[in-house]
């Protein structure tokens, strides 16, 4: 159609339907997004072809709604985003009655073409729904071509997100479900020592600076600035860095891990500080955390967005603000952004970045001292030596050259990308904090590093209790239950139509987890 159309206005379709003319700017020319004689009819031939199995839609094009209403009635276990050209053009088309309704349908969600990000990586979970369907009313893609080809750009780029995190959940699923329960359950086991708690600690720390630590190649040049003044800093290391820092006897106040593998053990290898306080995420491996626990009281447990770790956090609370762990933001998984996080909510004001590169340096992807380093030279010979094992790992995927020393990847470019965007957010919360907001967050802090026990068998009687009644039909779960979207990582693993009766009986029967 040529030139750009608005709505112009709602008329009676012959059978009296509500239906929305778009009026061209150009030529004045109005034309109608549905049929003018019977657009119910013309609805049922949209919805004809559509496989009933079919679990998540995204419609382009809201107009009347009688296509969105019959696909609900055709396929009544899904559920639809639907997208439309702009907010105010959703507001005009909620006079239409059929549009009215799908308002106040739970399985329903209408969004702008600028909010389709957000709302598909809200509404869309491959692991429950399985793949995701694109339909087009034809109509309006042809009157609103600009706004129907960047909607289709948005999908796609949700959809490449979204794969790479099922990917991960399809790889760490079932690891991560069975990391929280077995840290759940150490956490319940640790808290009958009452010997020593958590230290409190002081917002801020009086007033020193958060170091936080990577193990990136330039921590072997920029590590004596943390000798040299060490008092000057709060240090924060990911567990990757951690052995690294013993190593030069420079002693962390604070390690965070959340990494899932049993390998992560070996970061741990070196001597453990008594007063170093060991942050781990429930999905972390629960080697890392009975090797800290041995020499230190100080393991603090924190949530950074699992379901399951979510659902654990607000077990027996009280109160939405009363929580059993802190939350850390990891981004995309990565533990810099982790230790960042641990950094803010510790209250500092200043955050300073030590082998943060993201990149390889002079053919070198860590700093000295690491686990890998000790791993790689212990088995390597003049057959395979310890640089044919380095090379392995950077080359593994496809590099991109920075300049003359430093090279990278897209998924350390998309870490870092993560890292920027979560100061760029702690900028924003900060400035809106104020000396109250500080004071409470600085008790409830300390309530929670002071917490000493966690009842985990009445935490898992009640999950199972709550389990149970999420899934009414055999395997498959009611959606947006607290206790079933516990399973989704889960089921990016094992699959949507996984045994949850023998799941069910392993977390009732089987106390050895």
């Amino acid at each position: 159609m040529g030139g750009k159309f608005f709505y112009s206005q709602i008329i009676l379709s012959k059978d009296e339907n509500q239906i929305p003319l778009c009026k061209n700017e150009e030529t004045g020319q109005e034309v109608s997004l549905h049929s003018k004689y019977n657009p119910l009819r013309e609805a049922e031939s949209f919805v004809q072809n559509i496989d009933e199995s079919c679990r998540f839609f995204v419609v382009l094009g809201l107009c009347g709604g009688y296509h969105i209403e019959k696909l609900l009635k055709k396929c009544p276990n899904s559920k639809i985003l639907v997208i439309e050209k702009s907010d105010s053009d959703i507001k005009f088309l909620s006079e239409i009655k059929c549009v009215k309704n799908l308002f106040c349908e739970k399985r329903v969600k209408i969004c702008p073409v600028s909010n389709i990000n957000e709302s598909i990586l809200s509404f869309y979970k491959p692991a429950l729904h399985g793949n995701l369907t694109i339909l087009s009313l034809r109509a309006w893609e042809n009157a609103f071509e600009s706004e129907a080809k960047l909607a289709h750009e948005k999908i796609n780029e949700s959809i490449k997100l979204l794969a790479g995190d099922f990917s991960v959940q399809s790889h760490f699923g079932k690891i991560w479900q069975k990391n929280i329960l077995t840290n759940l359950k150490i956490l319940g086991e640790a808290g009958a020592c009452k010997d020593k708690g958590h230290p409190v600690i002081s917002l801020g720390a009086n007033g020193k600076i958060a170091a936080v630590i990577a193990a990136g190649p330039s921590l072997n040049e920029t590590i004596s600035e943390l000798k040299n003044n060490r008092k000057k800093y709060f240090i924060i290391a990911t567990d990757t860095a951690f052995s690294s820092l013993t190593k030069q006897n420079v002693f962390c106040d604070a390690v965070v891990s959340i990494d899932g593998q049993n390998v992560s053990h070996e970061h741990y290898l070196e001597k453990l500080g008594e007063n170093t306080i060991y942050a781990f995420d429930l999905c972390a491996s629960p080697s890392s955390v009975r090797k800290a626990l041995k020499f230190s009281r100080n393991v603090l447990f924190f949530e950074s967005g699992h379901p399951l770790s979510q659902y654990a956090s607000f077990f027996d609370s009280q109160s939405p603000s009363r929580k059993n762990f802190i939350h850390l933001e990891a981004g995309s998984g990565t533990v810099t952004i982790a230790a960042a996080s641990l950094a803010s909510v510790l209250g500092f004001s200043e955050l300073r970045f030590f082998g943060a590169d993201f990149s390889y340096i002079k053919g070198s992807p860590y700093a000295r001292g690491t686990y890998l380093e000790s791993k790689f030279y212990s088995n390597s010979n003049r057959f395979n030596p310890a640089e044919k094992a380095y090379s392995a790992l950077m080359f593994r995927t496809e590099l991109k050259r920075l300049d003359e020393k430093t090279v990278t990847t897209e998924i350390l470019e998309s870490y870092k990308n993560s890292l920027e965007e979560f100061m760029k957010k702690r900028e924003t919360l900060r400035d809106c904090v104020s000396q109250n907001d500080q004071k409470c967050k600085q008790n409830l802090l300390n309530e929670i590093l002071a917490k000493k026990s966690f009842d985990y068998e009445s935490f898992i009687s009640k999950y199972c209790k709550e389990l149970k009644e999420s899934f009414k039909d055999g395997d498959f779960p009611l959606e947006d239950t607290n206790a079933s979207m516990t399973l989704l990582p889960y089921l990016a693993k094992v699959g949507k139509n996984f045994s949850f009766v023998a799941y069910l009986k392993k977390l009732e029967y089987n106390k050895n987890i």
